[in-house]
């Protein structure tokens, strides 16, 4: 059966292995899985699942999926590499996030600055990709709420951060990245 990407973050389209022309959806990511077909509709598993579980690991290098599970395993899902636990807790880093939404098509990604104080900076970013989908978010920065070592810069870190945001958010990812985290950490 062949797999190609679907047309949204996450969505994935099976061929048929008895009528070809037809193509199921898949949705994929990283904690649940569904189809489209009659097969998972009526027992919540079917093989297209195990198609995109094993294409997924084939495009990120990694051993074949358990035909069992019915939801893809953290450590496989495509964000894998580019997540990261601190005190236990998953989070996502930027660069993965860029890197991911490059392949979705990201097309602009910018942000500017709203309101710079000496101790608040407010920063908007927005996101546009080749399907048409936009994406807009914001964040704040104190010099409280940053690092030590990026004080100074802490403006710099409300850009980040808002640029962070609005990649989840185009993404569907719920894992806050690491340039969001304060010095708390």
């Amino acid at each position: 059966m062949q797999v190609r990407p679907g047309s949204a973050p996450h969505l994935f389209e099976v061929e048929s292995e008895t009528s070809p022309a037809t193509w199921y959806q898949v949705f994929a990511n990283g904690t649940v899985v569904k189809c489209s077909c009659k097969g998972y509709l009526s027992t919540k598993h079917c093989k297209h699942l195990n198609v995109v579980q094993q294409y997924l690991h084939q495009a990120n290098g990694e051993k074949e999926a358990d035909a069992g599970s019915e939801s893809v395993p953290a450590s496989s899902s495509p964000l894998a590499k580019w997540m990261t636990k601190i005190h236990g807790k998953d989070f996502i880093k930027y660069e993965g996030l860029l890197a991911m939404a490059h392949d979705q098509g990201l097309t602009v990604l910018g942000a500017a600055f709203l309101v710079v104080t000496s101790d608040l900076a407010l920063a908007y970013a927005w996101a546009a990709f080749k399907d048409g989908r936009r994406f807009s978010e914001a964040s704040d920065a104190t010099p409280d709420n940053v690092h030590e070592r990026v004080r100074p810069h802490f403006a710099r870190v409300a850009l980040t951060r808002a640029k962070a945001r609005v990649l989840r958010d185009a993404l569907n990812i719920g894992v806050v990245a690491v340039e969001e985290l304060g010095d708390d950490i």
